[in-house]
């Protein structure tokens, strides 16, 4: 698999707005790669991200607290690749080399990231890749970033939704036989601070809503600080 191991390197981040997204920009920044941007897939109206159904202002807020400039892309799931592709063009043009994307193991998705990277002429970035997912979940916390459960399904306990990920719920998940890092869809946070944070997002306000399986958080109030 091709990766980037330049420190000279100029990148993008595949971002989410949650934990394995913001620990590959971690682990990149690491490396000494030049994070150039933020990219963020949205629905069509281009208020609520594809993955995590996040708002538009808060993953705007993201991006600020970070540093970073971030590109919004539209689309519906049958037009995703074409759009995701777009971009990546764009990017090429402007002298962005790779991606960094934040999968774990889920094979059909690095399978997607190397093809869409190869056929745009960008060179993609995995740090996370074939980590056990216990490691990546304990790394993530140890290393200081703050980031809730905005997403969940059963088995996982109701009362986890809007709670901030900590290492004893790596037992629960255990457990219930869940990946710590929820792969699947199982959960899906949202990243308050951290170590790479210039600021810090606090949420003021926030509902709970149950959409068929799934409870989510709704925020419907945050606060951008400094630190």
């Amino acid at each position: 698999m091709s990766s980037l191991r330049s420190n000279s390197l100029k990148a993008f981040v595949s971002f989410s707005g949650g934990k394995e997204s913001v620990f590959a920009l971690y682990q990149g920044l690491k490396e000494g790669l030049e994070i150039e941007a933020l990219l963020t897939m949205f629905n069509t109206t281009g208020l609520r991200t594809r993955g995590h159904a996040l708002k538009a202002d808060f993953l705007k807020a993201q991006a600020e607290a970070l540093g970073l400039p971030l590109i919004m892309g539209k689309s519906s799931w049958n037009s995703y690749e074409k759009v995701f592709k777009s971009i990546l063009k764009r990017l090429k043009r402007k002298g962005i080399e790779g991606g960094i994307f934040g999968d774990v193991y889920l094979e059909e998705h690095k399978e997607w990231v190397e093809r869409v990277c190869s056929e745009t002429g960008l060179l993609p970035f995995l740090p996370l890749w074939g980590k056990d997912p216990k490691d990546v979940f304990e790394d993530f916390v140890r290393s200081g970033f703050k980031a809730i459960i905005i997403s969940l399904q059963s088995p996982i306990p109701k009362n986890f939704i809007g709670k901030e990920l900590n290492l004893y719920m790596l037992k629960t998940f255990d457990q219930l036989q869940i990946d710590p890092c929820g792969e699947r869809g199982e959960y899906h946070t949202a990243v308050l601070d951290g170590p790479i944070f210039k600021k810090k997002l606090e949420i003021r306000k926030s509902k709970v809503v149950k959409l068929k399986e799934i409870l989510r958080l709704e925020i419907e109030e945050f606060v951008i600080r400094k630190k």
